[in-house]
């Protein structure tokens, strides 16, 4: 069978390029070559030798269910009374499946969760759960519909809300409005109990107060303020026991991210944009549970407090410059940015601004960590060794995306102590072969290529690409 490969097409056009043939004309008889594959791949197709697939019903056909969904869908057209099924699925979270396993009930054998609508039940979404008959078979044990007869499904879990051997599931349904409901059940008998219901903008699920059950954290957007509330298990249940009110509206949730501060204390490092004077920024705050002995745990933003007020420290430029654990020691730091040497302010939309990554420390001071710049496109940091803090600083070219770190003598025009260059490539790109004799190869991520330059330099702020390599270049993402 006749057909072409990049790399023939490749080997043409050069062949072409030697024989000064015009780059229309080359590109014409490429055309050719492909137009000629296209035909011949669908002739032999349409004469047997495969089968060509021609109607969208074919393309689109949804994929086969294995025999154990199968099985639960003969279950459910049973308890439905119809074969005309619609699935439904969370759309966040660790499960994304219409199908659940999961031993909802303790008892060593996984049930089925399933979500679904069907004709007869309206425009509800049904929770369905199955477990295994004597026989093996799967059968219906337990329904109950959605909260709201338009709901979706946002997310799905499972959790230890009321003690550590019983399992309650979480489920976060989303209305035709886009509000959203929490719901968490107890499954005992079953049957599904709710527990514990409230509404939210973002939620995290987690050991706020560290005493070894699980915890909500919800998060309520206002207009100009944002609430917080704290639900958990109490001798009445699983309930809402505190609240807390960040002072300024959210516009997203960017980040939420469960981690240790320096104390050792659990915390929520949530990140999230605001809008000041019309211009998005991001900022940080830091939320922890403080135990009280006899009582609920109470909310307690680290960051801003009746001792300190750090949150507005940490206004940034929306650039997704996110609180991690940057040096990899169990413990969050949190970004906070400051102008290069030689750049006034990091609100300029040409400045390049220094990120320094901190920890909270137990008297509720920034304790850095470690400092550098961030490329926002490529996602990279070049983390600065001590002898650069305050003496070095960046320049880019447009035209090529090139970031220039060099000695700062007063003038960002001044670039004659230049100490490394960085260049980013697509693998499709063409590499100047000048470029090739200076640049080398120090990572690569899916389709790019990141190259660096060190020029030879008797300055005590020059590097090596031992040190560059292994403590200062690396990728955020």
């Amino acid at each position: 069978m006749l057909q072409f490969t990049m790399q023939d097409i490749f080997i043409f056009v050069k062949q072409k390029e030697e024989d000064a043939l015009p780059l229309f004309q080359v590109w014409a008889l490429i055309r050719k070559m492909l137009l000629s594959t296209a035909l011949l791949f669908i002739l032999l197709s349409l004469g047997g030798c495969s089968r060509l697939q021609t109607s969208i019903e074919d393309l689109m056909s949804p994929p086969v269910l294995t025999q154990e969904q199968a099985e639960i869908r003969d279950a459910l057209s049973a308890v439905s009374g119809e074969n005309d099924i619609k699935y439904k699925y969370p759309q966040n979270g660790q499960y994304r499946s219409s199908f659940i396993f999961y031993d909802i009930d303790s008892d060593g054998s996984e049930e089925a969760l399933v979500f679904y609508q069907s004709a007869s039940k309206g425009d509800s979404t049904w929770i369905n759960i199955l477990d295994r008959s004597e026989e093996g078979k799967w059968i219906s044990v337990c329904e109950t519909p959605a909260p709201d007869t338009t709901a979706n499904i946002d997310f799905v879990s499972f959790e230890h809300l009321l003690d550590s051997d019983s399992v309650s599931l979480v489920i976060g349904w989303e209305d035709s409005r886009n509000s959203k409901t929490v719901l968490a059940y107890s499954y005992t008998g079953q049957r599904l109990l709710p527990i514990f219901e409230r509404e939210y903008s973002e939620i995290a699920i987690t050991d706020l107060d560290s005493n070894g059950s699980t915890d909500l954290v919800l998060f309520t957007q206002q207009a100009q303020s944002t609430l917080v509330f704290l639900a958990c298990r109490t001798d009445s249940g699983f309930e809402t026991v505190d609240s807390y009110t960040l002072s300024r509206g959210i516009v997203s949730f960017d980040s939420i991210q469960q981690g240790k501060t320096l104390s050792g204390s659990n915390a929520l490092f949530l990140d999230s944009t605001v809008d000041l004077y019309e211009t998005p920024f991001q900022i940080t705050d830091v939320i922890s549970a403080k135990p009280i002995e006899g009582s609920s745990p109470v909310l307690v933003n680290l960051l801003d407090n009746e001792t300190v007020s750090l949150s507005q420290n940490t206004l940034r430029p929306a650039q997704n410059l996110f609180c991690r654990d940057i040096d990899e020691d169990g413990m969050i730091e949190i970004p906070t940015v400051s102008p290069l040497p030689g750049y006034e302010s990091v609100l300029d939309e040409d400045s390049v601004f220094m990120i320094t990554y901190n920890l909270v420390s137990s008297n509720f001071q920034f304790v850095p960590r470690l400092s550098g710049v961030i490329n926002p496109q490529h996602r990279y940091m070049i983390a600065f060794p001590e002898r650069w803090l305050n003496t070095v600083t960046v320049s880019v070219q447009p035209e090529n995306g090139e970031w220039t770190f060099f000695a700062y003598t007063g003038d960002l025009q001044d670039t004659s102590t230049p100490l490394l260059k960085i260049r980013v490539y697509s693998a499709k790109d063409y590499h100047d072969k000048f470029d090739s004799d200076y640049f080398q190869l120090i990572g690569q991520k899916g389709l790019f290529e990141y190259y660096a330059y060190i020029p030879s330099s008797q300055s005590e702020l020059a590097i090596t690409k031992q040190e560059l390599t292994e403590e200062m270049f690396f990728f955020l993402d």
